[in-house]
Protein backbone atom coordinates (compact mmCIF):
# COMPACT_ATOMS: atom_id res chain seq x y z
CA UNK A 1 0.00 0.00 0.00
CA UNK A 2 1.71 3.42 -1.53
CA UNK A 3 1.30 6.41 0.89
CA UNK A 4 2.19 10.29 0.52
CA UNK A 5 5.33 11.04 2.99
CA UNK A 6 5.15 15.12 3.96
CA UNK A 7 9.34 14.53 4.71
CA UNK A 8 11.60 11.69 3.28
CA UNK A 9 15.34 12.05 3.74
CA UNK A 10 16.50 8.78 4.19
CA UNK A 11 16.48 7.05 7.17
CA UNK A 12 18.25 9.24 9.84
CA UNK A 13 15.87 12.36 9.53
CA UNK A 14 13.01 13.04 11.65
CA UNK A 15 9.51 12.47 8.83
CA UNK A 16 6.40 14.76 9.13
CA UNK A 17 4.23 11.92 8.38
CA UNK A 18 0.53 11.17 7.99
CA UNK A 19 -1.63 10.50 11.11
CA UNK A 20 -1.66 6.90 10.41
CA UNK A 21 2.06 6.47 9.83
CA UNK A 22 3.38 7.93 12.80
CA UNK A 23 5.74 5.73 15.03
CA UNK A 24 8.42 4.85 13.05
CA UNK A 25 10.09 8.64 12.73
CA UNK A 26 13.77 7.47 12.26
CA UNK A 27 14.18 4.52 10.84
CA UNK A 28 17.12 2.67 9.56
CA UNK A 29 17.77 -0.44 7.20
CA UNK A 30 21.65 -1.46 6.44
CA UNK A 31 20.56 -2.70 3.28
CA UNK A 32 22.06 -5.82 2.47
CA UNK A 33 24.43 -5.32 5.59
CA UNK A 34 21.68 -5.21 7.70
CA UNK A 35 21.94 -8.09 10.51
CA UNK A 36 19.20 -8.07 13.20
CA UNK A 37 19.33 -10.40 16.28
CA UNK A 38 17.43 -10.09 19.52
CA UNK A 39 19.30 -10.50 22.89
CA UNK A 40 18.36 -13.16 25.33
CA UNK A 41 19.00 -17.29 25.22
CA UNK A 42 16.59 -19.61 23.48
CA UNK A 43 14.31 -21.61 25.56
CA UNK A 44 10.73 -21.47 23.65
CA UNK A 45 11.62 -24.29 21.70
CA UNK A 46 12.77 -27.87 22.25
CA UNK A 47 16.33 -28.91 21.30
CA UNK A 48 14.73 -31.23 19.11
CA UNK A 49 12.81 -28.72 17.36
CA UNK A 50 15.11 -26.17 17.68
CA UNK A 51 17.82 -27.97 15.55
CA UNK A 52 15.65 -29.11 12.87
CA UNK A 53 14.48 -25.55 12.72
CA UNK A 54 17.97 -24.00 12.51
CA UNK A 55 18.60 -26.52 9.75
CA UNK A 56 16.35 -24.49 7.76
CA UNK A 57 18.30 -21.13 8.15
CA UNK A 58 20.20 -19.63 5.49
CA UNK A 59 23.78 -17.69 5.11
CA UNK A 60 23.69 -15.11 2.04
CA UNK A 61 26.29 -13.90 0.68
CA UNK A 62 25.84 -11.28 -1.87
CA UNK A 63 28.00 -9.01 -4.50
CA UNK A 64 26.17 -6.31 -5.54
CA UNK A 65 25.58 -2.61 -7.03
CA UNK A 66 24.89 0.93 -6.42
CA UNK A 67 24.72 3.45 -8.77
CA UNK A 68 25.76 7.36 -8.54
CA UNK A 69 23.10 9.62 -8.98
CA UNK A 70 25.41 12.70 -8.16
CA UNK A 71 27.34 11.12 -11.40
CA UNK A 72 24.60 9.03 -12.78
CA UNK A 73 27.09 8.56 -16.04
CA UNK A 74 29.46 6.38 -13.95
CA UNK A 75 29.75 2.82 -13.95
CA UNK A 76 28.21 0.87 -10.68
CA UNK A 77 30.54 0.21 -7.47
CA UNK A 78 30.35 -3.28 -6.74
CA UNK A 79 29.80 -3.84 -2.98
CA UNK A 80 29.61 -7.17 -0.31
CA UNK A 81 27.20 -7.67 2.01
CA UNK A 82 25.48 -10.47 3.97
CA UNK A 83 22.42 -11.46 5.36
CA UNK A 84 19.59 -14.30 6.12
CA UNK A 85 17.62 -16.37 4.79
CA UNK A 86 15.40 -19.31 5.67
CA UNK A 87 13.92 -22.29 3.43
CA UNK A 88 10.03 -22.52 3.02
CA UNK A 89 7.85 -24.86 0.97
CA UNK A 90 8.84 -25.49 -2.85
CA UNK A 91 12.40 -25.24 -2.33
CA UNK A 92 12.94 -21.75 -2.04
CA UNK A 93 14.67 -19.35 0.32
CA UNK A 94 12.81 -16.04 1.90
CA UNK A 95 14.74 -12.99 3.13
CA UNK A 96 14.57 -9.15 2.50
CA UNK A 97 14.21 -7.65 -0.69
CA UNK A 98 17.19 -5.13 0.69
CA UNK A 99 19.54 -8.34 1.33
CA UNK A 100 19.30 -8.90 -2.06
CA UNK A 101 18.55 -5.68 -4.35
CA UNK A 102 20.97 -4.98 -6.92
CA UNK A 103 22.84 -8.61 -6.84
CA UNK A 104 24.99 -9.91 -9.74
CA UNK A 105 26.09 -12.98 -7.36
CA UNK A 106 24.42 -15.04 -4.35
CA UNK A 107 26.24 -17.91 -2.79
CA UNK A 108 24.47 -19.60 0.17
CA UNK A 109 24.94 -22.44 2.54
CA UNK A 110 22.89 -23.70 5.82
CA UNK A 111 24.78 -24.36 9.69
CA UNK A 112 26.04 -27.62 8.90
CA UNK A 113 27.41 -27.00 5.04
CA UNK A 114 30.90 -27.07 4.44
CA UNK A 115 30.53 -25.50 1.32
CA UNK A 116 28.42 -22.82 -0.34
CA UNK A 117 25.95 -22.72 -3.63
CA UNK A 118 25.13 -20.43 -5.89
CA UNK A 119 21.16 -18.73 -6.09
CA UNK A 120 19.30 -16.61 -7.94
CA UNK A 121 16.68 -14.32 -7.11
CA UNK A 122 13.10 -15.49 -7.94
CA UNK A 123 10.73 -12.51 -7.28
CA UNK A 124 11.28 -9.85 -4.98
CA UNK A 125 9.04 -6.96 -3.83
CA UNK A 126 10.94 -3.79 -2.75
CA UNK A 127 7.12 -2.39 -1.31
CA UNK A 128 7.38 -4.68 1.29
CA UNK A 129 10.54 -6.01 1.54
CA UNK A 130 10.77 -9.54 0.67
CA UNK A 131 12.28 -11.81 -1.95
CA UNK A 132 12.42 -15.30 -2.72
CA UNK A 133 15.56 -16.92 -3.59
CA UNK A 134 15.77 -20.24 -5.64
CA UNK A 135 18.90 -22.65 -5.96
CA UNK A 136 18.96 -25.17 -8.87
CA UNK A 137 21.28 -27.76 -6.75
CA UNK A 138 19.39 -30.18 -4.73
CA UNK A 139 22.04 -31.03 -3.21
CA UNK A 140 21.62 -28.20 -0.96
CA UNK A 141 18.20 -28.74 0.29
CA UNK A 142 19.16 -32.33 1.52
CA UNK A 143 18.15 -33.13 5.38
CA UNK A 144 16.40 -29.42 5.79
CA UNK A 145 12.22 -29.28 6.29
CA UNK A 146 10.78 -26.31 5.09
CA UNK A 147 9.48 -23.69 7.89
CA UNK A 148 5.56 -22.95 8.20
CA UNK A 149 4.23 -19.17 8.23
CA UNK A 150 2.48 -19.24 11.57
CA UNK A 151 -0.31 -16.87 13.03
CA UNK A 152 0.11 -13.13 13.98
CA UNK A 153 1.62 -13.60 17.89
CA UNK A 154 0.05 -12.00 20.77
CA UNK A 155 1.43 -9.29 22.72
CA UNK A 156 3.77 -9.77 25.36
CA UNK A 157 4.65 -13.33 24.02
CA UNK A 158 8.05 -14.16 23.18
CA UNK A 159 9.73 -14.83 19.70
CA UNK A 160 12.88 -16.52 18.92
CA UNK A 161 15.22 -14.86 16.00
CA UNK A 162 17.90 -17.02 14.06
CA UNK A 163 20.57 -15.81 12.06
CA UNK A 164 23.99 -14.60 11.27
CA UNK A 165 24.96 -11.25 12.71
CA UNK A 166 28.64 -9.71 11.46
CA UNK A 167 31.78 -11.21 12.89
CA UNK A 168 30.92 -14.47 12.70
CA UNK A 169 30.00 -17.46 10.28
CA UNK A 170 28.03 -19.31 13.12
CA UNK A 171 24.14 -19.54 13.55
CA UNK A 172 22.94 -16.68 16.34
CA UNK A 173 19.94 -17.54 18.41
CA UNK A 174 18.50 -14.76 20.39
CA UNK A 175 14.87 -13.87 21.82
CA UNK A 176 12.90 -11.08 22.22
CA UNK A 177 8.98 -10.25 23.52
CA UNK A 178 6.12 -8.69 20.99
CA UNK A 179 5.84 -5.51 22.28
CA UNK A 180 3.83 -3.40 19.55
CA UNK A 181 2.26 -3.91 16.87
CA UNK A 182 0.95 -1.80 13.77
CA UNK A 183 0.87 -0.11 10.70
CA UNK A 184 3.50 1.68 9.83
CA UNK A 185 6.63 3.14 7.07
CA UNK A 186 8.45 0.51 5.27
CA UNK A 187 12.06 1.90 5.22
CA UNK A 188 13.38 -0.02 2.19
CA UNK A 189 11.10 1.78 -0.41
CA UNK A 190 10.67 5.14 1.59
CA UNK A 191 6.75 5.31 1.22
CA UNK A 192 5.10 2.13 1.53
CA UNK A 193 3.25 1.48 5.02
CA UNK A 194 2.22 -1.83 5.86
CA UNK A 195 1.80 -3.93 9.22
CA UNK A 196 4.63 -4.61 11.51
CA UNK A 197 5.47 -6.30 14.80
CA UNK A 198 7.42 -4.74 17.06
CA UNK A 199 10.10 -6.46 19.42
CA UNK A 200 11.34 -4.46 22.70
CA UNK A 201 14.87 -6.06 22.42
CA UNK A 202 18.67 -4.85 21.78
CA UNK A 203 19.03 -3.90 17.92
CA UNK A 204 22.90 -5.35 16.64
CA UNK A 205 24.02 -5.10 13.22
CA UNK A 206 22.49 -8.73 12.26
CA UNK A 207 20.55 -11.13 10.16
CA UNK A 208 18.00 -8.96 7.72
CA UNK A 209 15.92 -11.83 6.53
CA UNK A 210 16.15 -14.00 9.67
CA UNK A 211 12.95 -15.91 10.79
CA UNK A 212 11.49 -15.16 14.35
CA UNK A 213 9.73 -18.26 15.87
CA UNK A 214 7.31 -18.83 17.93
CA UNK A 215 5.42 -22.16 18.62
CA UNK A 216 7.73 -23.95 15.97
CA UNK A 217 6.47 -21.78 12.89
CA UNK A 218 7.54 -18.67 11.61
CA UNK A 219 5.91 -15.41 13.07
CA UNK A 220 7.61 -12.87 11.73
CA UNK A 221 10.93 -11.70 9.12
CA UNK A 222 13.28 -9.55 10.40
CA UNK A 223 13.90 -6.21 8.57
CA UNK A 224 14.92 -2.90 10.31
CA UNK A 225 15.05 -1.04 13.77
CA UNK A 226 14.54 2.43 14.92
CA UNK A 227 18.17 4.01 15.93
CA UNK A 228 16.61 6.68 18.04
CA UNK A 229 15.22 4.39 20.66
CA UNK A 230 16.99 1.22 22.36
CA UNK A 231 15.25 -2.37 22.12
CA UNK A 232 13.37 -1.39 19.17
CA UNK A 233 13.30 -3.70 16.65
CA UNK A 234 10.66 -5.01 13.73
CA UNK A 235 9.50 -8.22 11.86
CA UNK A 236 7.05 -8.31 8.61
CA UNK A 237 4.18 -10.13 10.14
CA UNK A 238 2.66 -13.33 8.75
CA UNK A 239 -0.24 -11.36 6.96
CA UNK A 240 2.40 -9.82 4.72
CA UNK A 241 4.15 -12.75 3.81
CA UNK A 242 1.05 -14.97 3.35
CA UNK A 243 0.12 -11.42 0.66
CA UNK A 244 3.39 -12.08 -1.00
CA UNK A 245 3.90 -15.30 -1.35
CA UNK A 246 0.04 -15.56 -2.31
CA UNK A 247 1.10 -12.64 -5.38
CA UNK A 248 3.65 -14.58 -6.70
CA UNK A 249 1.62 -18.00 -7.42
CA UNK A 250 0.84 -17.20 -10.84
CA UNK A 251 4.61 -16.21 -11.24
CA UNK A 252 5.24 -12.80 -11.11
CA UNK A 253 4.74 -10.31 -8.49
CA UNK A 254 2.02 -7.63 -8.95
CA UNK A 255 2.45 -6.01 -5.95
CA UNK A 256 -0.39 -3.66 -3.99
CA UNK A 257 -2.92 -1.35 -4.73
CA UNK A 258 -4.04 2.29 -4.10
CA UNK A 259 -7.09 3.03 -2.24
CA UNK A 260 -5.81 6.55 -2.88
CA UNK A 261 -7.39 9.15 -0.08
CA UNK A 262 -5.40 11.27 1.71
CA UNK A 263 -8.16 12.10 4.75
CA UNK A 264 -8.72 14.03 7.97
CA UNK A 265 -10.50 12.50 11.24
CA UNK A 266 -13.58 13.46 12.16
CA UNK A 267 -14.05 14.71 16.19
CA UNK A 268 -14.90 18.34 16.55
CA UNK A 269 -18.21 18.62 17.37
CA UNK A 270 -18.86 21.45 15.70
CA UNK A 271 -17.34 19.87 12.27
CA UNK A 272 -19.93 16.50 13.26
CA UNK A 273 -22.69 19.31 13.39
CA UNK A 274 -21.42 20.75 10.12
CA UNK A 275 -21.40 17.87 8.27
CA UNK A 276 -24.78 16.98 9.50
CA UNK A 277 -23.52 13.50 11.01
CA UNK A 278 -26.38 12.07 13.46
CA UNK A 279 -27.65 9.28 14.71
CA UNK A 280 -23.77 7.56 14.59
CA UNK A 281 -22.74 6.47 18.26
CA UNK A 282 -19.39 7.66 19.13
CA UNK A 283 -16.48 7.75 18.65
CA UNK A 284 -17.89 6.54 14.92
CA UNK A 285 -17.70 9.66 12.81
CA UNK A 286 -15.42 8.20 10.41
CA UNK A 287 -12.79 10.13 8.58
CA UNK A 288 -13.11 13.10 5.78
CA UNK A 289 -11.70 13.01 2.05
CA UNK A 290 -10.18 16.35 1.46
CA UNK A 291 -8.05 14.64 -1.54
CA UNK A 292 -8.20 11.85 -4.32
CA UNK A 293 -5.13 10.19 -5.79
CA UNK A 294 -5.89 10.45 -9.72
CA UNK A 295 -6.14 7.14 -11.24
CA UNK A 296 -6.57 5.23 -7.89
CA UNK A 297 -9.39 2.96 -6.36
CA UNK A 298 -11.03 5.79 -4.95
CA UNK A 299 -10.87 7.68 -8.27
CA UNK A 300 -13.56 5.68 -9.73
CA UNK A 301 -16.16 6.56 -7.04
CA UNK A 302 -15.36 8.97 -4.21
CA UNK A 303 -14.93 12.83 -3.67
CA UNK A 304 -13.07 15.52 -1.68
CA UNK A 305 -15.70 16.40 1.36
CA UNK A 306 -17.23 12.46 1.16
CA UNK A 307 -16.83 11.52 4.91
CA UNK A 308 -16.12 7.45 4.91
CA UNK A 309 -18.00 5.76 7.41
CA UNK A 310 -17.73 2.17 6.68
CA UNK A 311 -15.42 0.17 4.75
CA UNK A 312 -15.75 -3.77 3.85
CA UNK A 313 -18.63 -3.79 6.63
CA UNK A 314 -16.01 -2.21 9.36
CA UNK A 315 -16.80 1.28 10.97
CA UNK A 316 -14.26 3.51 10.75
CA UNK A 317 -13.44 5.22 13.88
CA UNK A 318 -12.76 8.95 14.19
CA UNK A 319 -9.28 8.15 14.23
CA UNK A 320 -9.84 6.80 11.03
CA UNK A 321 -9.53 2.96 12.59
CA UNK A 322 -11.31 0.00 12.49
CA UNK A 323 -11.53 -2.99 15.17
CA UNK A 324 -10.08 -6.30 13.54
CA UNK A 325 -9.99 -9.27 15.91
CA UNK A 326 -10.53 -7.60 19.13
CA UNK A 327 -7.45 -4.47 17.83
CA UNK A 328 -7.49 -1.23 16.37
CA UNK A 329 -5.71 -1.07 12.88
CA UNK A 330 -5.42 1.85 10.56
CA UNK A 331 -8.57 1.02 8.13
CA UNK A 332 -6.08 1.18 5.16
CA UNK A 333 -5.35 -2.28 6.52
CA UNK A 334 -8.37 -3.43 5.20
CA UNK A 335 -7.30 -2.28 1.83
CA UNK A 336 -3.81 -3.70 2.02
CA UNK A 337 -4.34 -7.13 1.71
CA UNK A 338 -6.85 -7.33 -1.39
CA UNK A 339 -5.35 -7.70 -4.77
CA UNK A 340 -5.80 -6.25 -8.06
CA UNK A 341 -9.88 -6.48 -9.44
CA UNK A 342 -11.09 -7.07 -5.75
CA UNK A 343 -14.13 -5.04 -4.43
CA UNK A 344 -14.14 -2.91 -1.73
CA UNK A 345 -17.69 -2.08 0.01
CA UNK A 346 -17.69 1.89 1.23
CA UNK A 347 -20.18 3.80 3.08
CA UNK A 348 -19.95 7.19 3.54
CA UNK A 349 -22.02 10.65 4.30
CA UNK A 350 -22.14 13.29 1.43
CA UNK A 351 -23.84 16.49 1.67
CA UNK A 352 -25.63 15.35 4.45
CA UNK A 353 -26.84 12.12 2.98
CA UNK A 354 -25.61 8.29 3.23
CA UNK A 355 -24.32 6.48 0.08
CA UNK A 356 -22.54 2.93 -1.04
CA UNK A 357 -20.26 2.80 -3.60
CA UNK A 358 -18.41 -0.87 -4.40
CA UNK A 359 -14.79 -0.23 -5.46
CA UNK A 360 -13.12 -1.82 -8.16
CA UNK A 361 -9.32 -1.79 -6.52
CA UNK A 362 -6.31 -1.36 -8.46
CA UNK A 363 -2.64 -0.21 -8.73
CA UNK A 364 -1.49 3.62 -9.12
CA UNK A 365 1.67 4.75 -10.39
CA UNK A 366 1.65 8.36 -9.10
CA UNK A 367 3.57 7.62 -6.09
CA UNK A 368 6.20 5.53 -8.17
CA UNK A 369 9.06 8.25 -8.18
CA UNK A 370 9.22 8.09 -4.50
CA UNK A 371 9.86 4.22 -4.07
CA UNK A 372 13.37 3.99 -4.13
CA UNK A 373 14.96 1.83 -7.03
CA UNK A 374 17.95 -0.62 -6.79
CA UNK A 375 20.03 -2.60 -9.13
CA UNK A 376 18.88 -0.22 -11.95
CA UNK A 377 20.84 3.11 -13.53
CA UNK A 378 19.53 6.52 -13.51
CA UNK A 379 17.98 8.31 -15.58
CA UNK A 380 19.78 11.58 -17.13
CA UNK A 381 20.29 14.00 -19.96
CA UNK A 382 23.71 16.02 -20.29
CA UNK A 383 22.89 18.39 -22.59
CA UNK A 384 25.96 20.88 -23.19
CA UNK A 385 27.20 20.25 -19.62
CA UNK A 386 23.88 20.42 -18.23
CA UNK A 387 22.93 17.41 -16.32
CA UNK A 388 18.84 17.04 -16.16
CA UNK A 389 17.41 14.31 -14.34
CA UNK A 390 13.80 13.35 -12.68
CA UNK A 391 13.32 14.47 -9.44
CA UNK A 392 12.56 10.73 -7.66
CA UNK A 393 13.64 9.14 -4.35
CA UNK A 394 17.30 8.06 -5.30
CA UNK A 395 17.63 11.68 -6.50
CA UNK A 396 16.57 13.06 -3.05
CA UNK A 397 18.50 10.74 -1.32
CA UNK A 398 21.39 12.00 -2.98
CA UNK A 399 20.60 15.39 -3.02
CA UNK A 400 18.39 16.44 0.20
CA UNK A 401 21.47 17.57 1.99
CA UNK A 402 22.89 19.58 -0.41
CA UNK A 403 19.82 21.45 -1.45
CA UNK A 404 18.39 22.11 1.97
CA UNK A 405 21.56 23.65 3.14
CA UNK A 406 21.25 25.70 -0.27
CA UNK A 407 17.56 26.94 0.91
CA UNK A 408 16.23 25.22 -2.27
CA UNK A 409 12.56 25.31 -1.31
CA UNK A 410 11.05 24.92 -4.18
CA UNK A 411 12.33 21.35 -4.77
CA UNK A 412 11.46 20.31 -1.45
CA UNK A 413 8.48 21.25 -1.38
CA UNK A 414 7.39 19.95 -4.30
CA UNK A 415 8.91 16.49 -3.60
CA UNK A 416 7.84 16.42 0.04
CA UNK A 417 4.19 17.88 -0.33
CA UNK A 418 3.12 16.43 -4.00
CA UNK A 419 0.14 14.92 -3.04
CA UNK A 420 -0.82 17.30 0.28
CA UNK A 421 -0.99 20.33 -2.20
CA UNK A 422 -2.21 18.77 -5.33
CA UNK A 423 1.01 19.29 -7.36
CA UNK A 424 1.02 15.91 -9.93
CA UNK A 425 -0.75 14.81 -12.71
CA UNK A 426 -1.01 11.03 -13.46
CA UNK A 427 2.53 10.13 -14.59
CA UNK A 428 4.11 13.45 -13.95
CA UNK A 429 7.61 13.57 -12.43
CA UNK A 430 9.04 16.97 -12.07
CA UNK A 431 12.84 17.18 -14.00
CA UNK A 432 15.34 18.92 -12.47
CA UNK A 433 18.56 20.53 -13.51
CA UNK A 434 20.78 19.52 -11.11
CA UNK A 435 24.44 20.12 -12.25
CA UNK A 436 26.80 22.07 -14.91
CA UNK A 437 30.03 20.47 -16.33
CA UNK A 438 32.00 23.74 -17.16
CA UNK A 439 32.82 24.22 -20.51
CA UNK A 440 32.48 27.73 -22.57
CA UNK A 441 29.16 26.87 -23.98
CA UNK A 442 27.41 26.59 -20.42
CA UNK A 443 30.00 29.81 -19.10
CA UNK A 444 27.76 31.54 -16.44
CA UNK A 445 25.62 29.26 -16.79
CA UNK A 446 25.05 28.17 -12.67
CA UNK A 447 22.09 30.75 -11.98
CA UNK A 448 20.11 27.95 -13.32
CA UNK A 449 20.94 25.06 -11.09
CA UNK A 450 18.38 23.51 -8.77
CA UNK A 451 15.71 24.51 -11.06
CA UNK A 452 12.43 22.21 -12.08
CA UNK A 453 12.03 22.50 -15.67
CA UNK A 454 8.67 24.32 -16.86
CA UNK A 455 8.78 23.88 -20.86
CA UNK A 456 10.69 23.34 -23.67
CA UNK A 457 10.04 25.81 -26.45
CA UNK A 458 6.86 26.41 -24.98
CA UNK A 459 5.35 22.66 -24.48
CA UNK A 460 5.04 22.26 -20.81
CA UNK A 461 7.41 18.99 -19.47
CA UNK A 462 5.41 16.32 -17.66
CA UNK A 463 8.30 13.69 -17.03
CA UNK A 464 11.52 12.98 -18.25
CA UNK A 465 10.90 10.74 -20.93
CA UNK A 466 8.92 13.37 -22.16
CA UNK A 467 11.18 15.94 -21.72
CA UNK A 468 14.30 13.80 -23.49
CA UNK A 469 11.83 13.76 -26.66
CA UNK A 470 10.90 17.34 -26.55
CA UNK A 471 14.38 18.54 -26.73
CA UNK A 472 15.98 15.65 -29.35
CA UNK A 473 12.73 17.04 -31.97
CA UNK A 474 13.65 20.79 -30.78
CA UNK A 475 17.56 20.37 -31.51
CA UNK A 476 16.95 19.76 -34.87
CA UNK A 477 14.80 22.47 -35.76
CA UNK A 478 16.50 25.78 -33.98
CA UNK A 479 17.46 26.97 -30.64
CA UNK A 480 16.11 25.06 -27.29
CA UNK A 481 14.45 27.40 -25.01
CA UNK A 482 14.25 25.51 -21.46
CA UNK A 483 11.72 27.66 -19.39
CA UNK A 484 12.08 27.15 -14.92
CA UNK A 485 9.13 26.92 -12.44
CA UNK A 486 8.80 30.75 -10.72
CA UNK A 487 12.00 31.59 -12.77
CA UNK A 488 11.67 34.83 -15.61
CA UNK A 489 15.06 33.85 -17.11
CA UNK A 490 15.02 30.60 -19.52
CA UNK A 491 18.00 28.70 -20.56
CA UNK A 492 18.44 28.96 -24.50
CA UNK A 493 20.55 27.04 -26.17
CA UNK A 494 21.80 28.08 -29.57
CA UNK A 495 21.14 25.91 -32.49
CA UNK A 496 24.41 26.26 -33.80
CA UNK A 497 26.32 25.40 -31.11
CA UNK A 498 23.93 22.61 -30.32
CA UNK A 499 24.86 21.03 -33.82
CA UNK A 500 28.72 21.68 -33.38
CA UNK A 501 30.62 19.27 -31.27
CA UNK A 502 30.34 20.97 -27.27
CA UNK A 503 28.87 17.86 -25.94
CA UNK A 504 31.24 15.04 -27.67
CA UNK A 505 33.55 17.36 -26.09
CA UNK A 506 32.54 17.32 -22.63
CA UNK A 507 32.19 13.49 -22.99
CA UNK A 508 35.16 13.37 -23.75
CA UNK A 509 36.94 15.93 -21.06
CA UNK A 510 34.46 14.42 -18.38
CA UNK A 511 35.10 10.65 -19.10
CA UNK A 512 31.32 10.38 -20.03
CA UNK A 513 30.27 7.13 -22.27
CA UNK A 514 26.34 8.19 -22.63
CA UNK A 515 25.51 11.73 -22.67
CA UNK A 516 21.98 10.22 -22.48
CA UNK A 517 20.05 7.55 -20.26
CA UNK A 518 16.13 6.76 -19.60
CA UNK A 519 14.73 3.58 -18.25
CA UNK A 520 14.82 1.07 -21.36
CA UNK A 521 17.74 2.49 -22.98
CA UNK A 522 20.02 5.35 -23.23
CA UNK A 523 22.58 6.81 -26.31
Amino acid sequence: MCAEQASLPYLLRPRRIPRWRRGLLRITISVCLSWFTLGSSLSAEEPRDFSRISESVVQINVESVAFSYRDPWQSPQLQGSGGTGFIIEGNRIMTNAHVVSGAVQIRIKRPSQKKDYPARVSFIAHDCDLAILTVNDPEFFQGARPLQIGSQPSLNTPVTVLGFPIGGNRLSITRGVVSRIDMDVYSHSGVDAHRIIQVDAAINPGNSGGPAIQDGKVIGVAFQAITSGENLGYLIPPVVVERFLKDIEDGSYEGYVEFGVLDNPVQNPAQIQALEVSGRPSPYFGVQVYRIIPGSTAAAGLKPGDVLLKINGHEITGEGDVELEGTLYPYLELVDHVFEGDPIEIEYLRDGKKGKVSLKSRRSDVLTFKRRKYGQPPEYYLLHGYLFQPLNANLMDAMDRQWASEGRIQILYRYHYHLFHGLYREGSVDVVLTRRLAHPVNAYGDRYLSQIVESVNGTRVLNFVQFAKLVQEQRKKGDVVIRFKDSEVPLVLDAEQLKGGADQDIATRYGIQQLFRADGGGK
